[in-house]
């Protein structure tokens, strides 16, 4: 019997490292890579949703500045998620086609960490909300004036980040797919192209959206030109 380390015992690298298949039971070289960077995934996922616990119980507590160290850590590691997506660049169409027929009709979409993060953002709202109301302060008042609610602004836009790293998450997968499989061939869960438009029209947190649309609207009411030039001027 192997003497671990405590480092060992730890991590539980003996368990950790038998959860990927073994060289002779690969379908081809780039499947560990594959089972690798998704199985990863997961753990930076199951770590943001941790992160966002605590960023929650922060907004219930009045504790704004908590909240905004809590979602910097998360942003870096929605960052993490993203950078990842690089490796399988590095993946023929031949190869993934053979891991395909490993996965069987496996799909991401079915992924339990991603659509913990699709659904935590319904969730979150709320508390931010109770946290404007106990204050009291509306969204549109902060957005005026973020220098007299600068711990509320940090926190709206840490809220956004969250939402602009979860969008371009998605849309740097879906273009994963597009140069693996193309963009007309239909994956298991439609057209990457269809998807994508979709995910494209999909805001999280769409008060925060909006706010912007408000205040550039009244902008261009209250500038003779600022209707026929837009936001370039």
């Amino acid at each position: 019997m192997t003497n671990l380390t405590d480092y060992e015992k730890y991590l539980r690298t003996e368990e950790l490292l038998r959860l990927q298949k073994r060289p002779e039971e690969l379908c081809c070289h780039d499947e560990l890579q594959f089972q690798t960077v998704h199985q990863v995934a997961e753990l930076w996922m199951k770590l943001c949703e941790h992160e966002l616990a605590e960023l929650r119980e922060a907004l219930r507590k009045d504790q704004p500045i908590q909240a905004v160290r809590t979602l910097e850590r998360v942003r870096r590691v929605q960052q993490l998620l993203i950078d990842q997506l690089a490796l399988l660049d590095t993946m023929s169409p031949r190869d993934y086609m053979t891991i395909r027929n490993a996965l069987g009709r496996g799909s991401g979409q079915e992924s339990p960490g991603f659509r913990r993060l699709l659904a935590i953002p319904a969730e979150i709202w709320p508390d931010f909300a109770a946290l404007l109301e106990r204050r009291p302060t509306q969204l549109r008042d902060i957005y005026e004036d973020p220098r007299r609610h600068p711990d509320l602004f940090a926190v709206a836009e840490g809220l956004v980040d969250f939402d602009q790293a979860l969008q371009a998450w998605r849309a740097r997968h879906l273009l994963l797919v597009y140069r693996i499989i193309g963009a007309g061939t239909p994956s298991l869960k439609g057209k990457p192209s269809d998807l994508l438009a979709e995910g494209a029209r999909h805001r999280f947190f769409p008060a925060l959206w909006e706010v912007r649309d408000e205040l550039f609207a009244e902008w261009s009411r209250s500038h003779p030109h600022g209707a026929d030039r837009g936001y370039h001027g």
